[in-house]
């Protein structure tokens, strides 16, 4: 996608008094810090690059820098800057966060962090919740100074330092002291290519972590004549997820530059998920979570189980625990899908979902599905900004209807998405735990769809510029999934992975081709080369 245009006010502008006048500002600024872009009165949150999870960080950031009672419904009903300020003058007024809880050693597990860590102790194999980021280097950066950077992210963020050792049955957090070490390095004779990079990460992949014991990670810096190349890390999902990779990527940049301009890097410590542990039990404990658990789980109530794929074959049969595939969307349709969302007051997820799910529900014959969908569970200010694992991958009920207008299902999507937003403070294991409470078998995640339509994780500094990105994995934590990302200036890829025993790769080829099929249909876009 490209960089979002800087625009500026004009003399169209209504006029304003003080107090609006500061606001504007003030919920301006916040848009600028998360979409880069500056915003007049006409702007439009999501033509600006906004989605559904930097909505949540924004209202998340108003709340507790404004004190303003704002929910996520106001922003996706009043997308302009303009709109979002005169709603927000009306809006009463909330206290203000607290200072975050400092306490992490000895904390109980996030609901987050054991759903990762149970999943992991039941996966078929042990490396099934190991994430492989690549942060490559382009331009003069010494190792020693990457190296030394690392560090200085380790000693900020409690993660890196964090273990679950069991305590009789049950796992608890043990956070290990900053201690500076050796990352260990591959020389290169010659600059490696993306392929051998592929390689280097596919090797450091193969080996368990043990969440015994800190670090949940393995680094190591690729380099080339004493010049840093690319740090790969292979660390384990219970303590990182896919905004921990733009945190790190960021002040790894921010400590280098520090370092390299003599200066000295910021080592203050950031409340990791331990310091917001005790408020999260807290809260599901009391009259007010106890009353989101049941909303939600109140709207998965009948839902059918999904059925065997068609063509399923035998299980015991996959040689593989995963498989994946990339599939190419074109600029042409990509960008034909972008204007469809913003014409539906919808995002480019909740388009790709609808997709999803048409083309599920036409495959399989179920038109009453359950798609899983991460929401980042980061809705303080404070989890923004901390390494961890606050991922929560709730199910979105969805009803195809049949062959239904994809407009009509879209809308639908589009009330489900935002009502699982609300509620995305609610552990699915809690979910789960109320339908066991009734007596009902509990609903299952088999499926599940994503999409991110932003550039990869980047830093430019003085001399350098660090890229992250996630390593493909053979790894299929479910049935199937279906992620949508940016690729090029203008086009989109679709990476799905499945379980060999239950899919085949024409299975998969398929289903895309179906998706695409129902985009087509919608924005009346026919292939590139026709």
């Amino acid at each position: 996608m490209k960089t979002p245009v800087v625009r500026r006010r004009t003399g169209g502008a209504r006029s304003q008094g003080h107090g609006e006048a500061e606001l504007t500002a003030a919920v301006a600024r916040i848009w600028h810090d998360l979409l880069g872009a500056e915003a007049a009165d006409d702007d439009d949150f999501f033509e600006l690059g906004g989605d559904s999870l930097l909505a949540t960080w924004a209202v998340a950031r108003i709340q507790d820098e404004l004190g303003i009672d704002v929910t996520l419904d106001d922003l996706f009903q009043q997308t302009r800057l303009g709109e979002l300020v005169a709603h927000l003058r009306l809006l009463p007024r909330r206290p203000r966060g607290g200072d975050p809880a400092a306490a992490a050693d000895g904390a109980e597990l996030t609901a987050a962090e054991r759903a990762v860590w149970l999943a992991a102790e039941l996966a078929p194999q042990p490396t099934a919740y190991l994430i492989s980021v690549v942060v490559q280097v382009r331009g003069d950066l010494s190792a020693d100074l990457l190296e030394a950077a690392l560090g200085d992210v380790i000693t900020r963020h409690e993660a890196l330092r964090t273990a679950f050792p069991l305590l009789g049955t049950e796992p608890h957090r043990q956070v290990a002291a900053p201690a500076p070490g050796r990352v260990p390095r591959v020389t290169e004779a010659d600059p490696p290519g993306p392929e051998r990079l592929r390689e280097l990460a596919a090797e450091d992949a193969e080996r368990p972590i043990d969440l015994e014991r800190a670090p949940l990670f393995r680094a190591r810096l690729v380099v080339h004549r004493d010049h840093a190349v690319a740090l790969l890390l292979t660390v384990h999902h219970a303590v990182f997820d896919a905004r921990s990779l733009e945190l790190l990527v960021r002040e790894l940049g921010a400590c280098c530059d520090a370092r390299a301009l003599g200066g000295a890097a910021d080592l203050t410590p950031v409340p990791g998920p331990g310091a917001f542990g005790a408020r999260q039990h807290a809260w599901l404990a009391g009259p007010e979570g106890r009353r989101a658990v049941a909303e939600l789980a109140g709207s998965l109530t009948g839902l059918p189980a999904l059925g065997p794929f068609p063509g399923t074959r035998p299980a015991g049969t996959a040689e593989r625990v995963g498989a994946h595939r990339r599939e190419p969307i074109d600029a042409r349709l990509a960008s034909a899908v972008r204007r469809l969302a913003l014409r539906h007051g919808a995002t480019l997820h909740m388009v790709g979902l609808t997709a999803f799910a048409v083309a599920l529900a036409d495959w399989t014959g179920t038109d009453d599905l359950a798609v899983g969908a991460a929401f980042s569970g980061r809705t303080t200010p404070e989890a923004q900004h901390a390494i961890g694992c606050f991922v929560n991958v709730l199910p979105i009920r969805i009803r195809t209807g049949g062959p239904e207008p994809f407009a009509e299902v879209l809308a639908r999507v589009r009330e489900a998405t935002l009502f699982a937003a609300r509620h995305q403070d609610v552990p699915f294991d809690s979910v789960r735990a109320w339908f066991r409470q009734e007596g009902v078998a509990p609903p299952e995640i088999r499926v599940a769809f994503g999409a991110q339509d932003v550039a990869r994780p980047a830093y430019r500094g003085e001399s350098f510029e660090l890229t992250g990105r996630e390593a493909d994995t053979e790894q299929a934590r479910l049935d199937l999934t279906c992620w949508l990302e940016a690729a090029g200036e203008d086009g989109l890829q679709a990476f799905w992975t499945y379980r060999p025993g239950l899919l085949t790769s024409s299975d998969v080829a398929g289903l895309h081709q179906r998706l695409v099929g129902a985009l087509r249909d919608e924005t009346g876009t026919r292939p590139a080369d026709s």
